[in-house]
């Protein structure tokens, strides 16, 4: 038997209402995210007790078997009204109908029978570390790492469903191990409305995390409503389950979606429902790009950052931001992938509020060359791929223990004097992180996302075209003469760019 895994739409309908992404599989099992349960699992309201209590058992990793009634603590979640909307098979194209005539239903919409709720513990605790400083509070953190499962046909005998399982299992055979840079297809409903259903977002894996990378961020930037959404990999198999795509921290909105593997979730899943499971592993070829052995972690007067290697002459530098360096500093510490090292700051900006905002450190010389980066010959260009690459705090928990760099794909949005401007994700800990085009050359330095009225837009930002600096770095890399590197601070001109000031208009009025 094929599995058919579909798209679909999941409802509360039970005041207050809440309508999120799930995935159906073989028109019979329907898989969503906690999150759904939110609005009525609030600890601060009238059943606050009983609610806390159902959050505590999830936490504990104890599995919510919603459809024994026999359990009195959970008739909170089976007193709740689900209906699931998809497209149940595929029809043939039909003509084009004629004005004023009615057009087809496509979607359907069935009633769903809450079957278990579950907390995937691995992915819990990792999302704990990422969620630590948010402002959602603990119930919101296990609800966002819980997932639900129902059925379109009211419970049948334990045993068949546990054939089901064992069934979808199989399909754990043909996944392979999630990688950074792996293309990902996401099939969603943004904001939970009809009129998406079934929308494409196209992105890749920025990052993986936790013991058999149980949970991995991407760089599609989805909106409120895709948390449920199926993720799916370049041979359009279901590797991930969304389970976040924003939060607060500091009263701040952060954009960063956030996927659980869904080999991982299966297992865990029939684990805790006392079933046996194989672990598959299937080999594949190493990524011929090793972009993470060219950044490092910089650490600076408390403060954290990222740098990236350069050999410029066969000299060894690190390239980064003067922000992220500090004013009146010597030395910084810095870890690689393969060492902890103390750099000396060679130059940095002296004035914190003209461009450009550079720092060039000392470099260990026995950096092997397949480290450094090379410095792009040609500029930026609209339309352009891009990487940002770094170290964002949601997932470089600790200078010492983690090194875990993430890496984002995006297109450059626009070029000006002395800047280039790319919606591909810069979050805070990036600000000196490579820009990368895609042959691996560094096309300009990570500085800044945007920032308005509260709200941070990390898919809107600023880098240093590496082509307005690369004669400068040159002519030191051979003279060694400090004088050299004023050159690096920028023109009038660029200052207007950086500050966003008004450029000039032409009246006509």
């Amino acid at each position: 038997m094929l599995l058919k895994i579909r798209h679909a739409l999941l409802e509360v309908t039970s005041p207050p209402a809440a309508k999120q992404s799930a995935i159906i599989i073989n028109n019979e099992l329907i898989i969503s995210s906690g999150s759904i349960l939110q609005p009525h699992l609030a600890v601060d309201g009238d059943k606050g007790a009983q609610n806390k209590a159902i959050v505590a058992r999830l936490q504990r990793g104890q599995l919510l078997d919603v459809q024994n009634e026999e359990q009195e603590e959970d008739a909170q979640i089976r007193s709740l009204h689900f209906v699931a909307t998809f497209d149940p098979q595929q029809r043939r194209p039909r003509p084009i109908a004629a004005p004023g005539s009615r057009q087809p239903h496509i979607l359907s919409r069935f009633t769903a029978h809450p079957l278990y709720v579950f907390c995937a513990n691995e992915v819990c605790r990792n999302l704990h570390h990422i969620l630590l400083t948010a402002d959602s509070g603990d119930a919101g953190e296990v609800l966002r790492s819980s997932f639900v499962v129902l059925g379109l046909r009211k419970p049948e005998k334990e045993k068949s469903f546990k054939r089901f399982l064992a069934h979808i299992a199989n399909y754990l055979r043909y996944l392979q191990p999630m990688h950074t840079l792996d293309d990902v297809l996401v099939m969603c409903s943004p904001f939970g409305l009809e009129n998406f259903y079934k929308t494409i977002s196209i992105g890749k894996v920025s990052n993986v995390m936790g013991r058999s990378g149980c949970l991995f961020a991407i760089s599609n930037a989805l909106p409120l409503g895709c948390e449920g959404s199926a993720v799916f990999n370049n041979k359009l198999r279901l590797v991930g389950i969304v389970i976040c795509t924003s939060f607060q921290r500091h009263h701040e909105n952060v954009n960063l979606t956030l996927a659980a593997n869904f080999g991982y979730l299966l297992r865990n899943f029939m684990e805790q429902l006392g079933m046996s499971t194989t672990a598959f592993q299937l080999s594949r070829e190493p990524s011929s790009f090793a972009w993470e052995r060219t950044i490092v972690v910089i650490e600076s007067a408390g403060q954290q950052g990222t740098g990236t290697f350069i050999r410029v002459h066969n000299k060894r530098f690190i390239l980064t931001c003067a922000h992220v360096v500090g004013q009146n500093i010597e030395t910084v510490n810095c870890r690689a992938a393969d060492r902890e090292f103390q750099s000396e700051v060679i130059w940095c900006n002296p004035d914190s509020d003209k461009p450009f905002d550079l720092a060039l450190l000392t470099a260990p010389q026995d950096v092997p060359e397949q480290c450094c980066v090379r410095l792009a010959r040609s500029p930026a260009t609209v339309g352009q791929m891009v990487y940002n690459a770094g170290f964002p705090y949601y997932v470089n928990f600790s200078f010492r223990h983690d090194f875990n760099p993430s890496i984002f794909q995006g297109r450059v949005i626009k070029c000006d004097t002395g800047a280039i401007m790319s919606d591909g994700s810069v979050q805070a800990g990036q600000s000196g992180g490579p820009m990368f085009d895609q042959n691996g050359c560094i096309l300009g330095v990570c500085v800044s996302n945007i920032k308005l009225d509260d709200v941070v837009y990390p898919n809107i930002n600023t880098a240093i075209p590496i082509c307005d600096i690369r004669n400068t770095l040159q002519q030191f890399a051979r003279t060694n003469d400090l004088n050299v590197l004023s050159n690096l601070v920028a023109s009038p001109d660029v200052h207007r760019v950086w500050s966003l000031e008004m450029p000039p208009i032409r009246s006509k009025l």
